[in-house]
C-alpha cells in the first residue's frame, strides 16, 4: 500500500473531506431516487395491466358458460323473473357482485370460510362469511391503498355496467334496465370497456367503486343514475360532482383498462371519452350542458355515439 496513503488512513480524514464525501453520497442519491420511483411505480402499473388481462380472459370463460350472455354487476334476485328469489351462488355469496361470476378463470374473490347457510357481504374489512375484505390478488390493485384497498363494494376495478350488466330495475320496476346482454349485440369489442381502475363517490378514491360509470349517462340503456348514491359521497365533497364513479387514473395519470376483446392497456380520462373540468372527470347527462364534452364511444359496444358524436361514423 502506497505509504503516504496507509499515513492518511491512520491519521483520518478532515471535516471538509467528510462533508464533501457526504454531499457527493446525497447528490447521487437525489439522482437515482426518482429513477427508483418510476421503477417501482411502473412495476405496479404492470401488475395492475396483468390483473386486468386476467379479469378480462375471466369473462371470456365466462362467455362461454353463460351462451355468450355478460354477467350482471350485481344479482340480488334469481333471474326468473318476476321471482321474489334471492339469488346465491355456488360458493355460497348472496346477492353477489360481478366479481363473483368469473370465479371461473380468478377463483372466488373472497375466500369463503365454513358456513351452515347462504351469506352476504355486509361486514367490512372481515373476510370469508359475510365479509367484505377480497383475498384474492386479481381483483387488488398494487397502487391502492388506504380503508378500500380490500373492499369488494369500494375496491380497485369497477365494471362498465350501465352497457353490459345493469341488472337494477329503475325504469319498469318489472324488468331489469339492461340485463343480459348478449355479446353479439357488441360490434366493436376491440372499443368497449369491460373493466378499469376506477374512482368511487369521491375526489380521491371513493365508495361504490364496483361500478365503473361511463362519460355520458346510458339513457338510451335505461340508465337513471350513475353508481353511487349521494350518500356514498365523501364528506364536504359536492354530490352533483361526485355522486359518480369513473376511471381512477392511479398509474402515472393514466387508468389500466380491458376490453371486451380481452386486451388491456393504459388510457388517459379525456382519451376514455370523459368531460373534463380542471383534469377531473365529471358527471354527464345527455341534457345538461356538458352534453358535447363526453361520448360513450368506447362503453357501448358500437364504436360510435350517436347522442354525443351526432350520425353513425
Amino acid at each position: 500500500m502506497n505509504a503516504r496513503l496507509t499515513r492518511r488512513i491512520l491519521r483520518g480524514f478532515t471535516l471538509i473531506e467528510l462533508l464533501v464525501v457526504v454531499s457527493i453520497i446525497a447528490l447521487l442519491i437525489s439522482i437515482l431516487l426518482p429513477s427508483l420511483r418510476s421503477a417501482r411505480d411502473q412495476a405496479k402499473a404492470s401488475v395492475c395491466l396483468a390483473n386486468m388481462k386476467r379479469l378480462g380472459t375471466g369473462i371470456a370463460l365466462y362467455l362461454n358458460e353463460s351462451r355468450d350472455k355478460l354477467p350482471p354487476f350485481r344479482l340480488k334476485n334469481h333471474p326468473l323473473e318476476p321471482s321474489p328469489e334471492e339469488y346465491v351462488n355456488e360458493y355460497g355469496r348472496r346477492k353477489p357482485r360481478w366479481q363473483w361470476f368469473i370465479a371461473g378463470a380468478t377463483g372466488p374473490v373472497i375466500s369463503p370460510l365454513p358456513f351452515d347457510g347462504p351469506f352476504g357481504d355486509s361486514d367490512i374489512g372481515e373476510g370469508g362469511q359475510s365479509g367484505r375484505r377480497m383475498t384474492n390478488n386479481y381483483f387488488l390493485c398494487p397502487s391502492l391503498h388506504g380503508e378500500h384497498e380490500f373492499d369488494i363494494r369500494n375496491g380497485a376495478y369497477g365494471y362498465n355496467y350501465q352497457y353490459l350488466g345493469n341488472s337494477r330495475t329503475d325504469t319498469l320496476g318489472t324488468s331489469y334496465d339492461n340485463f343480459p346482454v348478449g355479446a353479439d349485440r357488441l360490434r366493436a369489442a376491440s372499443q368497449t370497456v369491460l373493466f378499469a381502475d376506477s374512482r368511487g363517490a369521491g375526489p380521491r378514491h371513493g365508495k361504490h367503486s364496483y361500478t365503473l360509470d361511463p362519460p355520458r349517462l346510458a339513457t338510451e340503456a335505461n340508465a337513471t343514475h350513475f353508481g353511487p348514491g349521494e350518500s356514498d359521497v365523501s364528506d364536504g365533497a359536492d354530490p352533483l360532482l361526485y355522486a359518480y364513479s369513473p376511471a381512477e387514473t392511479r398509474h402515472q395519470k393514466r387508468a389500466m383498462v380491458a376490453y371486451l376483446d380481452s386486451h388491456a392497456e393504459p388510457m388517459r380520462l379525456a382519451d376514455l371519452g370523459y368531460g373534463l373540468e380542471g383534469g377531473m372527470a365529471v358527471p354527464t347527462d345527455p341534457q345538461s350542458a356538458r352534453s358535447m364534452l363526453a361520448t360513450n364511444r368506447l362503453w357501448n359496444g358500437r364504436g360510435y355515439d350517436e347522442i354525443a358524436d351526432g350520425s353513425e361514423e
